[in-house]
């Protein structure tokens, strides 16, 4: 018989997919990378990479696709941010050796300001991350301000219907459909490229496959 969570479970899950911490943390992030890596993927395809770009990727968990990133041209410079120390140190160990080499740079955030320089990226891309945003227009205003005038953003997240179904997406989500998405992004100024939806199955926490309906919307600042 399946196992009913507790309510404090259900928070204890929720913290852990926002900010993943200690060893707990660590198999949140091979979880979220297995689980994630369809939308990643779709995400990085929808910036057509070009060589010797630099791209920034906020919250990148523990960064077991960095490297299928890096070769999808010439000379890119990859940067992450994320708001979580142990999942740095997890990417960190996962990418060692494109760190040693410069390809490869990690930032500690604090999910409301991003310490770059202005006009930095050509391209910026998230996927996940959105749900937790504490600020979204100051912290659109902050891709933008890093972003080089015509550069990409891709926000890849799951559609409203489906995450609405989850038990712990109650404890600290907010939630979105693809309309509320590119209203914000075109208040902040971004002029919208593209809206891709698309359908993945994936493997629930119980263990039985499901079906899930995410949106990768790329725009330009």
């Amino acid at each position: 018989m399946e196992q009913q969570l507790s309510e404090e479970d259900l928070k204890n899950i929720a913290k852990q997919l926002a900010c993943p911490e200690g060893e707990h943390g660590i198999k949140t992030g091979e979880m979220m990378h297995a689980n994630n890596i369809g939308m990643t993927t779709s995400a990085i395809a929808a910036l057509d990479l070009k060589n010797n770009e630099t791209v920034l990727e906020i919250g990148h968990g523990n960064g077991g696709h960095i490297a299928q990133l890096l070769s999808k041209a010439e000379n890119l410079h990859y940067f992450g941010a994320d708001i979580s120390a142990t999942i740095i140190a997890e990417a960190e160990k996962i990418n060692q050796d494109f760190i040693t080499k410069g390809k490869v740079h990690l930032q500690l955030t604090d999910g409301i300001t991003l310490p770059f320089e202005d006009g930095l990226f050509d391209k910026i891309f998230t996927v996940n991350t959105i749900y937790f945003w504490t600020n979204p227009s100051e912290y659109l205003n902050e891709i933008k301000r890093i972003l080089k005038p015509k550069g990409t953003l891709a926000i890849c997240f799951a559609d409203k219907t489906f995450m609405q179904n989850l038990p712990f997406t109650p404890y600290g989500f907010t939630l979105y459909n693809i309309e509320t998405v590119t209203e914000r992004l075109e208040k902040a100024g971004f002029a919208i490229k593209n809206t891709l939806k698309k359908i993945e199955q994936i493997q629930s926490k119980t263990g039985e496959q499901i079906e899930r309906e995410y949106y990768v919307v790329t725009a330009t600042a």
